[in-house]
């Protein structure tokens, strides 16, 4: 019988998850392990003196403790500037199935130990899978907000014209908002919203049951119905034009009578400039509707319907992208955006797409460069591609375009590049102190100069956006497991790329600097948001970022937050737990 993970006993609120820890810890996954897939400890170490010894041990039958075994510990290590530590990371043999514990007796002769946790084949799928299929079901738009959606108006028009807009999952724990994406008027910072995780059910649904067989019966429908229900409003959000809609937002007053079709800037200003360029969602959506028309069965339209969709509107904006981009450039996000789409329709049949996704994937290859540790040149003015939401999408779409047009040389060029993008993003993170195997990327923040970092920087071009990374870790795992799967990887790495996949899970499940479960209700330490406007269970709050006053140290809703900002970590949203469904289904 499967094993019950344990509901979470505490929550984090403002303040809480700053304090330092007095004593050492253990801090694992809270849910626990698969015995295939790689997995480690970390153990918190106040003191900076190694630890005396460190055991595991298997929980018996009658409750009591077998033998210990001893496990190797990595060194002490402080992490940046960061408040909590320092840590040393602690790996973990290969396990066969039960409950363990892990034993500490740090310098002082004191014993930690870790809770009890779990070795369980699919044991992540199975326990947080139907957690966040879950949290999407109540996510759903539904009644007096669909009521008000199905005859949306345009912001600023008066013609009387309106859309239905019914459907798809408001967007986050206090935005009852609809977006494709909600930063448009960025060059690099627009996220993949809606049709992402349209998109991520099917491929999902997909990678569930190449990788996780004994369990897919228990996933693919509630996947494939969940991505439908997104197609079917990507389907109704598109104008007679043949562009897709950015988005509906309320410029959170909650009030029904402001909800219209817009695109916000600061402040929640709005605006008229709602078409979706493919960095808007445009290209996601095309990505998606493609996705749904090779399913076995349909939604509320047919898979001709969907594919129409599809099609037309990557027509549309291959003629007319540049005209809804605010600065009218092209920037790294078009480009995998547009590949991606174009790589999703090749695949479901549509070979008049082919030339467009060679010419964008070329760009995309183009645009990676070796110096300072490699990168993606994300705009016309140099600055390096980082992202809070989407750091792996760019290997996913060169991997996917290489899915669908798998000969030539274009397809290779395709594979080289997506492995070389992720074996420097291991370079990058092994090149410092960092045993919880975060990723750190090459940055850039407005007015300042390059730099390597951990998390993404306070002052860019949003003006004021910037929040926990649980999407973008999860992305980046999502990408490294597909890679291994693909078998781009040489053999000497596949090890390295595989213990990153899983550590960037890890993470999000509570194995961090500050012991918390982000998904709610799982694990222990929930970062808690606002009473009136609650986490639901099963959602993805935005996690951990780099310190207020200083970026090199970390934050979770700390004591000097600013008023009503505790969104930056608490709160949820969409593309975590979008992003996170798919990691899980192509985890190892």
């Amino acid at each position: 019988m499967p094993v019950e993970i344990p509901r979470p006993a505490t929550e984090f609120s403002v303040g809480q998850a700053e304090a330092v820890p007095a004593t050492s810890q253990v801090i694992i996954n809270h849910i626990g392990y698969d015995p295939g897939s790689p997995s480690a400890a970390v153990l918190g170490l106040p003191d900076g003196l190694p630890p005396r010894s460190v055991t595991i041990r298997e929980v018996l039958a009658d409750a009591s403790l077998g033998e210990p075994r001893d496990l190797s510990v990595g060194p002490v290590e402080r992490v940046a500037r960061w408040h909590i530590g320092p840590f040393a990371r602690v790996p973990l043999p290969v396990l066969a199935t039960g409950t363990y514990v892990i034993e500490c007796v740090d310098a002082s002769g004191a014993l930690v130990s870790s809770p009890a946790f779990v070795v369980e084949p699919d044991l992540l799928q199975r326990s947080v899978l139907p957690d966040l299929l879950s949290y999407f079901r109540a996510q759903r738009s539904s009644g007096e907000i669909d009521r008000k959606d199905a005859a949306a108006q345009l912001y600023g028009d008066d013609s009387g014209f309106t859309v239905d807009a019914r459907g798809a999952w408001l967007d986050a724990s206090g935005d009852f908002s609809k977006f494709m994406s909600h930063l448009t008027y960025t060059r690099m910072m627009s996220p993949q919203q809606i049709p992402l995780c349209a998109w991520a059910f099917f491929a999902a649904r997909d990678e569930i049951v190449r990788r996780h067989p004994e369990v897919a019966e228990m996933f693919t429908a509630h996947l494939r119905d969940e991505g439908l229900f997104g197609a079917d409003f990507l389907v109704r959000f598109r104008s007679p034009e043949g562009y897709f809609y950015t988005g509906i937002f309320d410029a959170l007053t909650k009030d029904l009578n402001e909800r219209v079709i817009n695109a916000p800037l600061p402040e929640s200003v709005r605006t008229d400039r709602y078409q979706a360029a493919y960095r808007h969602g445009g290209g996601l959506a095309i990505a998606a509707l493609a996705r749904a028309s090779t399913q076995d069965v349909a939604g509320e339209f047919d898979s001709a319907t969907y594919l129409r969709a599809a099609t037309e509107g990557f027509w549309h904006l291959e003629a007319h992208n540049t005209e809804y981009l605010f600065d009218g450039i092209e920037s790294v996000l078009d480009d995998y955006c547009a590949l991606l789409a174009a790589a999703e329709l090749v695949a479901a049949g549509v070979p008049s797409a082919e030339p467009a996704a060679r010419a964008r994937a070329a760009s995309l290859i183009g645009r990676y460069v070796t110096t300072d540790g490699g990168y993606l040149v994300g705009d016309f003015e140099g600055r390096p591609f980082f992202s809070a939401a989407e750091a792996g999408l760019p290997v996913i779409a060169l991997l996917r375009f290489a899915e669908a047009l798998p000969e030539g040389p274009d397809a290779e060029a395709a594979r080289s590049c997506a492995a070389r993008i992720l074996l420097d993003l291991m370079a990058r993170a092994d090149a410092v102190p960092n045993p919880f195997g975060y990723p750190r990327h090459r940055v850039q923040a407005v007015g300042g100069e390059a730099r390597e970092s951990f998390f993404f920087p306070h002052e860019n071009e949003t003006g004021y956006w910037w929040q926990g990374e649980n999407a973008s870790v999860a992305s980046l795992s999502t990408a490294a497991s597909l890679a291994l799967s693909a078998g781009i990887i040489p053999a000497e790495h596949t090890e390295r790329v595989a213990r990153f996949a899983a550590d960037q899970i890890a993470w999000v499940l509570g194995r961090n600097p500050f012991d918390a479960c982000m998904v709610t209700g799982r694990g222990r330490n929930n970062p808690f948001y606002r009473v009136e406007w609650p986490n639901l269970l099963g959602g993805v709050v935005n996690g951990i970022t780099g310190g207020i006053d200083d970026e090199e140290d970390l934050a979770l809703l700390p004591g000097n937050a600013e008023e009503g900002r505790t969104w930056r970590w608490g709160e949820q949203w969409i593309p975590h737990a979008g992003w996170l469904t798919l990691a899980l289904a192509a985890a190892r």
